[in-house]
């Protein structure tokens, strides 16, 4: 492990970080400009993990609720195919933007702590999973 790494990425070996590396490049918390995104997507295609502002603070609330970084892909990707209108609680309406950045998605541990447990558990497709997470969250977080 690289002391690097293990700087920038504290509590994570160096393959965990190159796997959070690639999914938070994919699904990052914050916007990013794109120019920035391709440089790290060159680093993380040699093999070095990278880290941008709140990565390593979702990757630890993430691990938390019980995701790898495999579920945290499978949950996002999952989300691709749910309209967001349907669901206010859909991450694509909490997106945080900024000018000429890629915008951001924020990982909200308490409105997804229970999903790794429909996928892993009770054995839903991570698209249900997520739509059961949603609709749940229209009742539970009215305001």
């Amino acid at each position: 492990m690289s002391l690097e790494t293990n700087e920038r990425w504290p509590g994570f070996s160096e393959a965990e970080a190159l796997e959070w590396s690639r999914v938070l490049l994919r699904h990052s918390p914050q916007p990013l400009p794109a120019s920035i995104k391709a440089q790290m997507s060159e680093a993380v295609t040699r093999g070095t993990p990278v880290v941008a502002p709140d990565w390593v603070r979702t990757a630890d609330l993430a691990r938390e609720a019980d995701f790898t970084a495999v579920l945290y892909h499978a949950l996002f990707t999952s989300l691709e195919s749910i309209d967001p209108d349907s669901f206010r609680w859909h991450p694509k309406n909490r997106q945080t933007t900024h000018p000429r950045s890629v915008p951001g998605t924020p990982f909200e541990a308490e409105l997804w702590k229970e999903w790794p447990q429909l996928v892993l558990k009770d054995r839903l497709s991570p698209g249900t999973a997520a739509e059961l997470v949603l609709t749940f969250a229209e009742v539970t977080y009215r305001s």
